[in-house]
């Protein structure tokens, strides 16, 4: 299914005012409703080139399935949908081909890459991703973090050590425990929730959620709702008016219409049984 015209996007990326180049990477279908956006790391242009390779990888992959997936059905084993697997596939995908890169290259040793990614269908978005790049959802007013970042912080706090509060002060916020290309293999999560009309979904780099706090990041997209080009744009200076210590990059998808897949003649027989 299509979802131009129905899934509004804006993406905009920003080298920020310190660094001498942009490693972060964003992307979009529309045609198929996807958005990727990753944040490179390694020496020299390697992060750039791992961003790049990830985003890359992941539409091509995405796009090449997309077509013939059975789209609704679930996997018995995993419960999630084919769609949400085929997303996780792709980044695993990513990974494979950044690690031999990296392996094989002197000048891309040690390159990695963060990643998040969403796939909307039938009125739902799947979400996969690895690291700290987040994405938030604005919906009826509420702001609120979706993904939980893959960070020495986020561990410490799960594991109990430290409340947030105490974290936040002593624990460097960008140290990632997980990121594609660095290991041999690499562990995707995986979200699905479901879309409403108006849902504003926002996808960053730490670049904007280091420098901008959640208040901030969503009374903005509440203000700037209507015109995402504007809402993206204003991300980007806030984040470099705090600053702007690293690359800044921001998608924003809404659901204009309901994108719902429309029924089976099959399974609308079955109502009747």
């Amino acid at each position: 299914m299509a979802l131009k015209g129905k899934l509004g996007t804006a993406l905009l990326t920003d080298p920020g005012l310190v660094r001498g180049n942009n490693e972060d990477t964003v992307a979009e279908d529309p045609d198929i409703g996807l958005v990727v956006l990753a944040d490179g790391m390694g020496g020299y242009n390697a992060g750039e080139i791992a961003s790049g390779i990830a985003v890359t990888t992941v539409l091509d992959a995405v796009r090449r399935q997309w077509p013939t997936l059975k789209h609704g059905s679930v996997d018995p084993d995993s419960g999630y949908s084919v769609e949400a697997l085929t997303l996780k596939t792709a980044i695993e995908t990513a990974h494979a081909t950044i690690h031999q890169v990296s392996q094989t290259q002197p000048q891309c040793a040690g390159m990695g890459t963060t990643i998040v990614a969403a796939a909307f269908h039938d009125d739902r978005v799947a979400i996969a991703y690895v690291g700290d790049s987040r994405l938030y959802r604005l919906r009826h007013g509420r702001f609120e973090q979706i993904t939980r970042d893959h960070s020495l912080l986020e561990e410490l706090i799960a594991r109990g050590h430290y409340s947030r509060e105490d974290a936040e002060r002593i624990v460097r916020k960008n140290i990632v425990t997980r990121a594609l290309g660095v290991e041999n293999e690499v562990q995707v999560d995986v979200i699905e929730d479901t879309v409403e009309v108006d849902d504003l979904l926002l996808l960053c780099s730490d670049g904007l959620s280091d420098m901008v706090n959640d208040q901030t990041i969503g009374l903005t997209l509440e203000r700037y709702a209507a015109n995402l080009e504007t809402a993206a744009q204003r991300l980007v200076e806030l984040a470099n008016a705090a600053g702007g210590k690293d690359n800044v990059s921001v998608v924003l998808a809404r659901a204009d219409a309901s994108f719902a897949r429309g029924r089976r003649w099959y399974e609308r027989l079955m109502e009747w049984f």
